[in-house]
């Protein structure tokens, strides 16, 4: 049966499916801090049978291995879920999935780092509404989910965004750990601006910031599709695990 986390002992058997999963542990262990007890969050959260569950938006992530296949896409096909990250199964169609590779490197290890680049400064702490709007200038409603979450992560300490600016105050590159937790802090959102790719910007900060938290005793992760390995391999991070992105 699936079951919202609503009690205690609700909470525990979630945090009981995540442990030690690389990547899940940190996105749903700050899920699970954040919002298990917000009726109107963006992410709901559900225990079932060997798995732990959560929905955002169209997208569901789900850890473990439910004993019920069928009801379990059932209910997602019920909530409008286009995507469910997962392991690989082969109760879901191979073609449907796209593969998501994990790369990590472990605490107290350092990633070589390239001479910090001249005339931008570096901003621990970003305007997260103008990132917003440059990380997803076309999506108005993904801005506004990317705001009022990370501003959440933040403000409880799940959560760290580093960028580059310019001279005038405009970030040309930036990075975060958006999910801190459970011994783990997750990476994503390295971006820099189009017309200054290739210049070893993003390759500066997104090193710099894992060593940083590596050096504190996080394991530092990231997940990212197939025409990004070579990138993080460069940087020095290892390939860990594989996920799917299942299209339903």
């Amino acid at each position: 049966m699936i079951q919202a986390v609503t009690t205690p002992a609700h909470k525990q058997a979630f945090a009981t499916a995540i442990q030690g999963a690389p990547y899940f542990r940190a996105v749903m262990g700050r899920d699970l801090a954040l919002w298990a007890d917000s009726p109107g969050a963006p992410v709901r959260l559900f225990t079932l049978p060997g798995a732990a569950l959560t929905l955002n938006g169209s997208t569901a992530q789900l850890c473990g291995t439910p004993q019920d296949w069928e009801e379990l896409l059932s209910f997602l096909q019920f909530a409008g879920i286009a995507h469910l990250i997962a392991e690989e199964t082969p109760l879901l169609p191979a073609a449907t999935g796209e593969p998501l590779f994990l790369y990590s490197m472990p605490p107290q290890n350092r990633l070589p780092l390239a001479q910090e680049h001249q005339g931008y400064m570096l901003n621990r702490s970003p305007s997260v509404l103008r990132l917003a709007t440059q990380l997803f200038p076309q999506e108005p409603e993904r801005q506004d989910c990317y705001y009022s979450e990370t501003c959440t992560a933040l403000a409880h300490g799940f959560a760290r965004v580093l960028a580059l600016q310019d001279a005038a105050g405009r970030p040309v590159s930036t990075v975060g750990a958006y999910a801190m937790a459970n011994g783990e802090a997750y990476m994503a959102m390295g971006e820099t601006l189009p017309e200054l790719r290739g210049r070893g910007i993003g390759g500066w900060l997104i090193p710099y910031l894992a060593n940083e938290l590596a050096e504190e005793g996080w394991t530092v992760t990231f997940l990212c599709a197939a025409e990004r390995c070579r990138f993080y391999e460069r940087l020095g991070f290892v390939l860990q695990k594989q996920y799917v992105k299942y299209k339903l």
